[in-house]
């Protein structure tokens, strides 16, 4: 019995009332692939008015390949029972009666009425959500090609920039190796300056490359034992904090957390070289420890130095950025709190000053891997206790 006669009366009513409310397109088919029912979205879907389907195979509404296909793979399915389509949903194309095509959802069942074996397809239209997609990946493969010419031009601009800081460099030494009994004392301190200013612009180039590389690369995360970085740290640093005055205090045991590794012993570092280095009191406290809060763990480095006015506590991680007067031995190039900046932003934290000049400071932070990375990164970094 054919499906239209099937629904007749009141019951065939309330089943084309269902069916014309709902915003996806239904198709009703028969063994045979000819259309029994073409609800109202399925008409605005395809741009046919029903009376146009009903009674017409299916394969009208599908562009090549699946149009030559699916007879073939209807009578398989009846005299096999093997499933390609049938209770799996699945992107394909449709063709509209203008002979457009567009990408559709579809998602076909099987239903038995009065003995008839029918099937019924769900059409969603995806034009928009494909070209949405397609943008976006047109926009991240634009961006993975600007990514890679900025890698390669900071290379090559580093390059380019090293070579003739160096040649000032060996020029200056050789003057004073070759004529320092010639040049008068004044005139040897400026070579030397000379010579200090290559260097020190040759180490401003090698920041600015490893910050241009720091927020592209991926993640490398695994298990990692805070406490053995910070003991690490203490034993590089040994002779530096000896001299300074200055012991690490961890007041308990910090915990175990999913990060990559390098990256954060570098934060750590360059805070606790901080916290040395801006220190004006004989003796020298760093504590590094972190908190329980409802976000999860939170670090701080807290030390007893100069402190950090309330007005640059966001100027302090800006690239190149000094705030404070060094002489030449201990001057740095501004770029270690921007690092820590980055780091912690990579692994989908955040960090915060509190501090009060004369009184010391104290970096907050968070880290959190599985905020940011590849998405391998995202399925398995989280922070464990």
């Amino acid at each position: 019995m054919p499906l239209r006669q099937a629904i007749e009366g009141p019951a065939g009513a309330v089943f084309h009332a269902v069916m014309n409310t709902v915003l996806d397109g239904l198709i009703i088919i028969d063994q045979a692939g000819d259309v029994q029912h073409f609800n109202h979205a399925a008409e605005r879907i395809f741009g046919y008015p029903a009376a146009e389907v009903v009674g017409r195979n299916v394969n009208m509404l599908m562009p090549a390949p699946y149009h030559g296909g699916h007879d073939a793979y209807l009578r398989n399915y009846l005299h096999s029972g093997e499933k390609k389509v049938i209770g799996i949903g699945r992107q394909v194309s449709g063709r509209r009666r203008d002979g457009s095509e567009f990408p559709m959802e579809l998602g076909v069942n099987e239903m038995q009425l009065d003995g008839n074996r029918m099937f019924v397809g769900t059409i969603r239209d995806i034009s928009e959500r494909a070209a949405a997609e397609h943008e976006i990946r047109s926009h991240v493969n634009a961006l993975q090609r600007s990514n890679q010419e900025l890698d390669d031009f900071a290379y090559i601009a580093s390059h380019d920039l090293k070579e003739p800081l160096r040649g000032l460099s060996h020029n200056a030494r050789f003057l004073m190796e070759d004529f320092g009994d010639q040049i008068s004392e004044a005139g040897q301190r400026r070579l030397a300056r000379m010579t200090y200013l290559c260097q020190r612009m040759e180490r401003l180039v090698d920041d600015l490359l490893y910050f241009s590389r720091l927020g592209r690369q991926d993640l490398a995360v695994k298990p990692t034992d805070l406490n053995a970085i910070i003991d690490d740290i203490e034993t590089m640093m040994e002779t530096t904090l000896q001299e300074a005055g200055a012991r690490i205090i961890i007041p308990e045991r910090l915990p175990v957390i999913i990060c990559d590794q390098p990256r954060v012993a570098e934060l750590f570092r360059n805070l606790i070289t901080n916290a040395v280095k801006y220190n004006d009191k004989p003796e020298k406290h760093v504590i590094v420890g972190h908190a329980r809060q409802a976000e999860g763990d939170v670090f701080f480095v807290r030390d007893n130095g100069i402190g950090i006015m309330p007005r640059y506590h966001q100027e302090v991680f800006r690239i190149f950025r000094r705030l404070n007067d060094e002489d030449d031995a201990v001057k740095g190039t501004g770029v270690g709190l921007t690092f820590v900046k980055k780091i912690v932003e990579r692994h989908g934290g955040r960090i915060w000053i509190d501090s009060e000049p004369g009184r010391g400071s104290t970096f907050y932070f968070t880290l959190s891997a599985d905020k940011e990375g590849t998405a391998h990164e995202r399925d398995r970094a989280h922070i464990v206790g």
